[in-house]
């Protein structure tokens, strides 16, 4: 063949290729792999074929962007991630769009649950530009890694402009980019920095009021969160509110407090079928959610339902727990134990799908008493999402709703159970959302903590059970060989996140058991941790090694997870007062004092601290029972969800400081204890309530 007819070939296969819809251009030709086929993360697998030349961050990557004078692009996202699927469509699996990437860029994808430093890190980039955050994340970066650019879903036409002119600009001004980056990395580094005050400041009630205040502005208090087109479930700031209202007597507090549950629980945010909360709600009803479904989510969940329900006993929130506990079961655990990080909101390439019902589906699979099972999930004719499915939704007043209907409990429970089961089945026939199977240490831990205080709420074992099983599998590690991921045969990183979420874990278990295996694990965690993380002249833990990021990362601020620092103050704070150990209550002194002004200013988005400066401005009590029935009385105490109050016991005698030369053989003494000061025992637990009091 000579080389005109190869010449006319190629052009004549181009030529049909171009006349192809951009979809089958760009995915259906497209079979080899980039560097992302070598890695286990289910995101960055979901990459693996796209035309663009994909890189893991790592060193190499950065040395080759700095060898060729290329800009990188750093994209982060998550598996489950439903705009992160529609960006990879349009843009990640196009042809031109990958040759511009490959051609003038080094494109880096990292899951940000694998790697939540660089997302924190880039994340504040994107605040500091006074761009919205979220996912996905796509910065542009010089070589070094500086951002220049970010934001979030770009459409293809919108990624392509974004780039071409990045490109042409740092070809032709280079300086200028350069010199955007060097101020946006200072301004980096001072917001991810802490600032030690000169003076150590008093704290006081008005730095809560102050935060209040300004907090209660915000609160939608018809249908519970916060004023908005889209509500987020933000378990921390409830369940600190939970403790400030009580302790308080705010009734205004909990009447928010209770209507935000109360909304969440029967709305669409909730699955009324399988169990579970999704990610947030897309409308200000909880009615529309967005559907993917998040470990740490859950996990919190069912930690504020447990508490909430010892407060306001209302039997909705433990059929919450109870459905939240039989989903992550059912759908979220692993093979060889542990629980996965998230469900796809995606199903068959379409959002929700694995969840909605058109109403075909559900008046041919109920047969009868449609009536009844229409008022009862809230099905309206003209009430279609996207003018085609049914959301599920379940009435606040289960009360009124039996008896305006003639239902007994009796018969409304069988009715239910009929219901849901045969929803379920018919739903499992569709298949399953896509799984990550990603086992996350911090996340884990923090079902450890949600399953632990299930146990103390409802006395129900199985709670238990679950949590010290889940406990010894994600602690089976030496503190030295701690992972935030663990991969057969892989080392991963560690974040201060990981070990003071396993050390609360620990002492969430030692509360719940009396065990003080737990109590030690917690103090030995927490030990290595600041060897390791703790900086000393900032009295604060950096997020992780530093070695790879901008600036050090200090994260006092609450966002889907908990604040590394806040929590740290917290388990510092108890095992101080358990153990009598003065170097963790110092710590946990420390870190209030760097923090009295994110507190005062924006209690909502640091409620971490918030719990801890309760600890410090209300009363706070150990209640150490020893004796033959120290374990009953305090599984008694822990039901009751007394904030403020720190519940020990033990059968035997214990070298621990609140139980020494306080045991009488025979007897089943409680001390009520303040400031290492503790009452004369009394004998029974009334007694101890009103001494509380």
């Amino acid at each position: 063949m000579n080389e005109m007819t190869k010449s006319l070939k190629v052009l004549l296969v181009l030529l049909a290729l171009l006349s192809w819809p951009e979809s089958l251009r760009s995915q259906d030709l497209y079979t080899q792999t980039n560097e992302l086929s070598t890695q286990s993360s289910p995101y960055l697998l979901q990459h693996a074929k796209n035309p663009v030349a994909w890189k893991i961050w790592n060193n190499k990557a950065l040395k080759k962007a700095k060898d060729l004078d290329r800009l990188l692009v750093i994209s982060v996202g998550y598996a489950s991630c439903h705009w992160c699927h529609v960006m990879e469509e349009e843009s990640f699996e196009d042809l031109a769009a990958a040759d511009l990437m490959n051609g003038s860029f080094i494109n880096i994808k990292v899951d940000r649950e694998e790697r939540p430093d660089l997302d924190q890190t880039y994340m504040a980039a994107l605040s500091l530009m006074g761009k919205q955050t979220g996912w996905p994340l796509n910065i542009v970066a010089l070589p070094d890694g500086t951002p220049i650019y970010g934001g979030t879903y770009h459409s293809k036409t919108q990624w392509m402009a974004v780039l071409k002119q990045l490109k042409d600009l740092y070809h032709s001004q280079p300086e200028k980019l350069r010199s955007f980056g060097a101020d946006l990395k200072n301004g980096i580094v001072a917001a991810l920095s802490v600032q030690v005050p000169e003076e150590a400041a008093q704290l006081g009630v008005s730095d809560i009021a102050n935060g209040m205040a300004e907090w209660q502005k915000k609160w939608d208090l018809d249908w519970g969160g916060l004023k908005g087109d889209q509500k987020f479930m933000r378990p921390n700031s409830l369940d600190f509110l939970l403790s400030y209202g009580q302790l308080s007597k705010d009734s205004l507090v909990l009447s928010y407090v209770e209507t935000t549950l109360d909304k969440m629980a029967s709305g669409g945010i909730f699955d009324q079928i399988g169990g579970g909360f999704y990610r947030y709600s897309t409308d200000p009803y909880w009615k529309v959610p967005h559907f993917e479904k998040m470990l740490y989510d859950n996990a919190q969940l069912i930690q504020l339902y447990s508490k909430a329900f010892k407060f306001f006993k209302k039997e909705p929130y433990k059929e919450v727990v109870a459905q939240t506990y039989d989903f992550l079961e059912r759908e979220m655990k692993l093979p060889k134990g542990g629980y996965a990080a998230a469900l796809d909101a995606d199903f068959n390439g379409e959002e929700g799908l694995f969840y909605v019902w058109t109403p075909q589906e559900l008046k041919a699979l109920i047969s009868g008493r449609w009536e009844l099972f229409s008022a009862y999930y809230g099905l309206l004719e003209n009430d279609l999402w996207e003018d085609r499915y049914w959301i599920l939704k379940a009435p606040e007043d289960t009360a009124l709703f039996k008896a305006t209907h003639g239902l007994t409990q009796e018969s409304f429970e069988a009715l239910q159970s009929e219901w849901k089961q045969l929803l379920l089945r018919a739903r499992n026939e569709r298949g399953a959302p896509l799984r990550d199977h990603k086992l996350i240490t911090s996340w884990n831990a923090l079902l450890v903590s949600g399953y632990a205080e299930a146990y103390n709420a409802f006395g129900d074992s199985r709670y238990l059970k679950a949590a010290t099983q889940l406990y010894e599998l994600i602690s089976a590690q030496a503190p030295e060989e701690l992972r935030h991921i663990y991969k057969a045969g892989e080392a991963t990183p560690v974040f201060t996140q990981d070990y003071v979420l396993l050390s609360q874990a620990a002492l969430a278990l030692y509360f719940s058991t009396n065990n003080s295996f737990y109590l030690d694990a917690a103090e030995n965690n927490m030990t290595y941790l600041n060897s390791r993380f703790y900086h000393a002249e900032k009295s604060a833990y950096a997020f992780g090694d530093t070695a790879e990021l901008m600036a050090p990362l200090y994260v006092f601020s609450d966002g889907v997870m908990p604040s590394d620092n806040g929590v740290a103050a917290q388990v510092n704070f108890l095992i101080g007062h358990i153990k009598f150990n003065s170097e963790a209550t110092k710590k946990a002194a420390q870190t209030m004092q760097n923090a009295q002004a994110f507190v005062s200013s924006d209690l909502e988005n640091y409620t971490q601290l918030g719990q801890v400066y309760l600890y410090e401005l209300y009363p706070y009590f150990e209640l150490a029972i020893l004796g033959p029935q120290a374990f009953d009385f305090a599984k008694k105490i822990n039901q009751l969800g007394l904030p403020n109050v720190l519940v020990v016991g033990s059968q035997t005698p214990s070298e621990l400081p609140l139980f020494q030369d306080r045991f009488y053989a025979g007897e089943t003494l409680l001390y009520v204890c303040k400031d290492y000061s503790c009452k004369l025992p009394v004998s029974t637990v009334s007694e101890a309530l009103e001494q509380l009091q």
